[in-house]
């Protein structure tokens, strides 16, 4: 049987349609993402004195890390967020953080904020107490530590030190194959874990991750009359005029001048410099660097 053109035309029209129609319904795929947080070895176990110049071990007892706003954006241009804050102790171990159900399988870019509590802040596992939630919050700081640092012929001090960090980072790259972002899998559950790189806050220069030395030295030097190293002690530390343990000019072990060097930055004290060089401590799965834009 053979129709006219003008209705041979017309059931192609609806055939297209009802094509159209099936292929749209048809399920888009989706996977999810699992958010968690981790301070690796360095919080957990602490830094042995052969990484530092100088010679000292350091050993936290308490590494608290105040975040939140994790956000993930497909190149479309679709946004998944979690609204949540926390704040968690990373010295305490990996602690899982949230999950993103029902995303669009595919390439995802990852974004999050690093930032002091605010209210309706989170104690997600129970290792933080309500005291230093309300402590952080009224100071400002984002990060929050405690530990000891021991130094053989020097002795045993302790140090109690917060930085007021507020910083979003962006375009994170993953730290697991060294692409940015990260692939959600159809039917499955990416992994997407902020990492604390603690050794930042001991590096001697600003700017880059290449040719730092640990040092603990000025530290030290900034300690009050029992041994302890305050937020305080580390702002009277000014980088034109480091002291050592003796009051005097702080000289590594050669007898050469300690120079902390603070590449771009306007940095007056040792306070000032560790803030700065903790901003982008924050990682992704691991190694993987993220975007400062404050």
């Amino acid at each position: 049987m053979s129709f006219p053109k003008s209705k041979s035309k017309l059931w192609h029209a609806v055939f297209m349609g009802v094509s159209l129609a099936g292929a749209s319904c048809e399920p888009v795929a989706e996977g999810d993402v699992r958010v968690t947080m981790s301070g690796g070895d360095g919080t957990q176990r602490g830094y042995p004195s052969h990484l530092f110049q100088d010679g000292w071990s350091v050993q936290f007892t308490k590494y608290l890390v105040s975040m939140g706003d994790f956000t993930l954006t497909a190149a479309t241009g679709e946004k998944r967020e979690s609204s949540e804050h926390v704040l968690v102790d990373v010295q305490k171990g990996d602690i899982p953080l949230t999950e993103l159900k029902g995303l669009t399988a595919g390439r995802w870019s990852v974004g999050f904020r690093v930032s002091p509590p605010r209210e309706g802040t989170k104690l997600p596992d129970g290792s933080v107490s309500a005291e230093d939630l309300a402590m952080m919050r009224e100071r400002g700081y984002s990060y929050w530590l405690e530990g000891v640092a021991v130094k053989g012929g020097v002795g045993i001090y302790t140090f109690r030190m917060g930085f007021p960090v507020d910083a979003r980072m962006v375009d994170c790259v993953n730290g697991v194959d060294g692409t940015l972002g990260l692939v959600v899998p159809e039917s499955s559950v990416a992994e997407a874990e902020v990492t604390i790189h603690a050794e930042h806050m001991f590096y001697d220069r600003l700017g880059t991750h290449r040719g730092v030395e640990l040092r603990f030295d000025a530290f030290a030097a900034a300690a009050d009359g029992e041994k302890v190293i305050t937020p305080e002690g580390l702002a009277e530390q000014k980088l034109l005029d480091l002291r050592g343990l003796d009051g005097g000019e702080l000289k590594d072990g050669q007898g050469r001048p300690v120079v902390y060097e603070p590449g771009a930055y306007t940095v007056r004290t040792l306070q000032e410099f560790v803030t700065q060089s903790i901003v982008d401590q924050a990682h992704l799965n691991g190694g993987g660097v993220c975007t400062v834009a404050h």
